[in-house]
């Protein structure tokens, strides 16, 4: 005895060429860009609609709505046994909120890859995490301003070059350690010490092309 979808098709075929219809069907393998479907005693290949986002698997239940001339698509995926979702789309994915706010919600997390670039344009942008690490081969900012407030820094580099018009540094304790060699070129150096100034060295060398004073209450050479 054949089934009502199978008596359908052939309706349409014959009686009825104009008429679509509907049917919940399962699906059985992936035929290139479509999908068999079994519907009854029926197989039916149906193509994925625009509208139905989540990328059919086999085993899937689905609603198929079959087209004259045999065109059939999958309207949507209504029962699955796995929980894990596909959302598999062809072009450009435009997303648009003409008012509200658009939130994502992840309990394991949220990942976000791209094969060129990823832009994030906003007034503002806020970033709150308890660990973060970022690795990047090429960093470029533009800014007018930034503002730190950071307990503990650790910069590791083979090499730091800065280029930059004024630096302005308010420091409570600065301990510098340089293994091999440091050097300062400057037109004027001035430094003030509120108490102890002391250079050390195996060999100190003072050298002035006109002058070099030497002024306090007490002296002492030797």
């Amino acid at each position: 005895m054949r089934s009502n979808v199978a008596r359908k098709l052939e309706r349409i075929e014959t009686v009825e060429p104009e008429a679509a219809y509907q049917a919940v069907g399962r699906v059985v393998r992936a035929a290139g860009t479509a999908f068999v479907v079994a519907a009854g005693a029926a197989e039916i290949e149906a193509r994925r609609a625009v509208s139905c986002m989540v990328e059919p698997m086999a085993g899937d239940e689905v609603l198929v709505s079959v087209l004259p001339e045999r065109r059939a698509y999958i309207l949507a995926v209504l029962e699955r046994e796995s929980s894990d979702v596909s959302v598999v789309l062809e072009g450009d994915l435009h997303v648009k909120l003409p008012r509200g706010r658009f939130v994502v919600g992840a309990a394991e997390g949220v990942t976000l890859a791209s094969g060129k670039a990823v832009g994030v344009v906003a007034g503002e942008l806020k970033v709150n995490a308890r660990l973060g690490s970022v690795l990047v081969e090429s960093l470029s900012y533009l800014g007018t301003a930034v503002q730190a407030e950071i307990e503990k820094a650790k910069v590791k580099a083979a090499a730091f070059d800065a280029s930059v018009e004024r630096v302005t540094q308010r420091l409570k304790r600065v301990y510098r350690f340089v293994e091999e060699f440091e050097q300062l070129r400057a037109e004027r150096v001035d430094y003030v010490a509120k108490k102890n100034m002391s250079l050390r060295g195996e060999n100190t060398l003072v050298t002035a092309e006109e002058l070099v004073k030497l002024d306090g209450a007490q002296i002492h050479l030797g």
